[in-house]
């Protein structure tokens, strides 16, 4: 199966950052019954015509690292477990049909909008009186004379308009050509702001009425599994005196939409989408920097991006049941929200609840080790038991690009990605930041209790348990990234389960 994940906006990839941090640390699918949904393939395609946003660009260089990453480790293999588990594609890497070129990019091609004012888009200048008459009423001289590489400035109206031109793309004619009975869509979009809120039911209807579109695989686009976060207000901005966002309006702009959702994605009458995941927060973000697209938008993570993460791997594993009748055709959307088990304003693993715990908490822990790990202590054991086992890993790894990727530009990422959400509001403190001390490192737990005092963990532990784990491990002469993070994944397992006290 795959999951065509497509996120809209600013938010959009904000929220797919997070969902590859998820990734990197072995977090996947569970279907029902709760096992990994198997052969599952995530096709993260990013739409935003604002191609300087800062958020974005860390959002696809990420993407790019995680890829070669992943590739280096498993190949194609798709069922696997471990770090970096999750099989992440772009659309140029599955595509079947040579006749369509696409760049072998995650960023969907907009040159075609965001090149122009909208006013330029639209034709203003060549409509008769009467039309520019009607086209005043219906559009600002702002929104007309907004330039759309910094996108839609939280102007869903003009965005609506500019967004409805993707049916006609060659990504779109694409995606249509590979998407298969089985597959399934995911949507990521805020609501209050510009981009997402209109691409979203934008680009369900073109979806739904693929009928009436030149493209291949009609009829199974049409009945194919939808779903969709919807992101409602969730971060303030620094007070301004230009009103082209205005935090103010948030909540109306949400009602607005909501009421329009309703008539036109969720609706009872209707099977536009199975699955919409509602998440917001009341409580204030530090106040965002407020740029409308000029300066490149680069926003702190944020607790909300986090969970939101969480919905297009939660809506993977639903059962088909839940998301179609016999016949194929989609069911009337079911909702999902999200709550806390604790109401706080520090979020550590405790305040979340039984059933994120159970999907993450193992997983990220691992993860937030390996970044201690390769920082601090793996340099020291490279000549040391494990390493010397073939295939060996020799001090020359450390200048590998899959060393350099992984412990400089993924895990400076990840550092980045903890901190901001920590220096944030909600503070989301699953670790003690700036904490290298292993023993120290989970925000409010501590290793078990020993006769001797507590257990320890440090790098000398997470060596010996690899030095035994490596006495009857197999692997290729090539696979030396492999051995060392599969190593480390089993050696941390058992640490966390036999050496920190349980959450449960």
């Amino acid at each position: 199966m795959r999951l065509f994940i497509f996120a809209i906006g600013g938010t959009g990839s904000r929220v797919l950052k997070s969902m590859l941090m998820l990734s990197a640390a072995g977090v996947r699918p569970l279907d029902e019954n709760g096992k990994p949904v198997p052969n599952l393939e995530l096709v993260p395609i990013i739409i935003d015509p604002h191609k300087g946003n800062e958020d974005l660009k860390r959002t696809e260089a990420l993407l790019t690292a995680y890829r070669m990453l992943r590739n280096k480790l498993y190949g194609n293999r798709t069922d696997v477990d471990g770090f970096f588990a999750n099989r992440i594609v772009t659309l140029r890497e599955i595509m079947r049909d040579s006749s369509i070129q696409l760049n072998d990019t995650f960023i969907f091609n907009l040159s075609a909008v965001e090149r122009n004012k909208f006013g330029e888009f639209i034709g203003y200048d060549t409509m008769n009186e009467a039309n520019q008459a009607l086209s005043s009423l219906l559009f600002s001289n702002e929104q007309l004379e907004n330039k759309m590489n910094i996108g839609f400035v939280g102007s869903p109206n003009i965005g609506s308009v500019a967004l409805n031109e993707i049916k006609d793309s060659d990504e779109f004619k694409a995606f249509a050509n590979v998407f298969s009975a089985g597959d399934r869509i995911f949507f990521i979009s805020s609501i209050f702001g510009g981009t997402g809120a209109a691409g979203f039911p934008i680009m369900v209807k073109n979806i739904r009425q693929a009928a009436n579109l030149d493209i291949n695989n009609r009829d199974v686009l049409r009945k194919a599994p939808i779903g969709g976060l919807t992101v409602l207000p969730y971060f303030s901005l620094e007070h301004n005196d230009d009103h082209r966002i205005d935090k103010a309006d948030f909540i109306v702009k949400t009602q607005s939409a909501l009421y329009y959702y309703k008539d036109t994605l969720t609706g009872s009458n209707d099977s536009n989408l199975n699955t919409i995941f509602y998440l917001g927060d009341q409580v204030a973000s530090v106040p965002y920097l407020y740029d409308p697209g000029e300066h490149g938008q680069r926003n702190r993570a944020h607790m909300i991006e986090l969970v939101g993460a969480m919905a297009p791997l939660k809506f993977a594993g639903l059962p088909t049941s839940h998301l179609s009748d016999d016949n194929g055709y989609p069911l009337p959307a079911t909702a999902y929200e999200y709550a806390l088990d604790k109401d706080v304003l520090s979020v550590d693993f405790k305040a979340l609840g039984s059933e994120t715990r159970a999907l993450i908490y193992d997983k990220l822990v691992k993860f937030h080790l390996l970044f201690l790990h390769l920082a601090r202590g793996f340099k020291d054991t490279i000549g040391k038991g494990y390493t010397n086992d073939k295939p060996q890993i020799k001090p020359d790894f450390l200048a590998s690009q899959f060393f350099r990727t992984l412990n400089g530009e993924f895990m400076g990422a990840y550092k980045d990605w903890i901190t901001e959400m920590y220096n944030n509001m909600r503070s989301v403190e699953m670790f003690n930041i700036g904490e290298w001390d292993m023993n120290k490192a989970i925000h409010d737990l501590n290793t078990v209790k020993g006769l001797l005092g507590r257990k320890k963990v440090d790098h000398n532990v997470f060596l010996s348990e690899m030095n035994r784990l490596s006495q009857n491990a197999v692997y290729a002469p090539d696979e030396v990234e492999l051995k060392l993070l599969d190593l480390f994944n089993r050696a941390a397992q058992k640490i966390i389960d036999e050496r920190y006290e349980s959450l449960k």
